[in-house]
């Protein structure tokens, strides 16, 4: 029987009428993901939701009730009328807003920094600007070095939240300076390496059984997706990416070499070739 893996899952909320609507592109939610998987950990859902607060709200409560080890909010965190994801958040939770006095100071210092380069009209908080520093309370406000809105940190009944700004260097910048640290600290965290195999002579479809019966075998600790790239000199070509995820490297490599000898026999079994490739 496979054993289900232990590393820490996350879920990640993307919040944002233009993500919806077309007029923006979603490349904060991607390259999250791909950093928290190299980090060792198992992304279980995305969502994008418009800047509602009810549905914000309802959103949170079910992630939440699913009890990922971290939950990312992305977007929704400036000092605009449609910026309410702290807000739907504190609702969910149960929580008051408050002006939180660690991010009011972070704001100020942002501010003064700003009068420095563009004049002393840069230096006035504003009641639009506290926004940003009012948060659920019992928050972590996260320092952001590439613009005024801080990111959130909140602990809740074992679950970890994280809110962080739309804008992307913003995002960017707080994750590498205050989340990866944290994320670098949590034990448990998975260890995944991945493959690649070329395939000659055998069709996708015809695979496809084989496929299913390894990634069975194996259970979470195997993703196997096969990647059809026509016909070469009259012959199927297709790639197989196989992913290993265990909570060590040695681990991972020893499941990479057992997938990758039965999928190799598998493509020999139906008349076809596979080797080791570059992605």
């Amino acid at each position: 029987m496979s054993r289900k893996i232990e590393a820490p899952t996350v879920e990640i909320l993307v919040i944002g009428n233009e993500l919806l609507s077309g007029t923006t592109l979603d490349t904060n939610s991607h390259w999250l993901t791909k950093e928290v998987t190299q980090l060792g950990f198992i992304v279980k859902r995305k969502i994008t939701i418009r800047d509602e607060l009810d549905v914000i709200s309802q959103t949170f409560k079910q992630m939440i009730g699913r009890r990922p080890g971290w939950i990312f909010s992305l977007g929704g965190l400036g000092p605009t009328f449609d910026d309410m994801t702290l807000r739907g958040l504190a609702n969910a939770l149960g929580r008051k807003m408050e002006l939180n006095e660690t991010a009011a100071k972070m704001l100020k210092e942002r501010y003064r920094a700003r009068s420095l380069l563009y004049g002393r009209k840069y230096a006035r908080v504003t009641k639009a600007s506290l926004k940003m520093a009012t948060l659920p309370a019992g928050a972590i406000p996260l320092r952001n070095t590439r613009g005024s809105a801080p990111g959130v940190l909140i602990h809740h009944d074992g679950v970890r939240l994280i809110s962080l700004p739309g804008v992307p260097r913003e995002m960017k910048a707080i994750f590498r300076e205050q989340v990866r640290p944290l994320l670098q600290s949590t034990p448990l965290r998975n260890e995944r390496l991945e493959r690649w195999l070329y395939v000659e002579g055998v069709t996708e479809s015809r695979l496809a059984p084989k496929i299913d019966k390894t990634v069975k075998k194996y259970g979470e600790r195997v993703y196997v997706k096969s990647h059809p790239f026509g016909f070469k000199k009259g012959k199927s070509v297709l790639k197989l990416q196989i992913i290993a995820d265990s909570v060590n490297a040695s681990g991972s490599k020893k499941l990479l070499d057992e997938v990758a000898e039965r999928l190799t026999k598998s493509v020999s079994s139906l008349g076809g070739s596979a080797k080791w490739m570059k992605r």
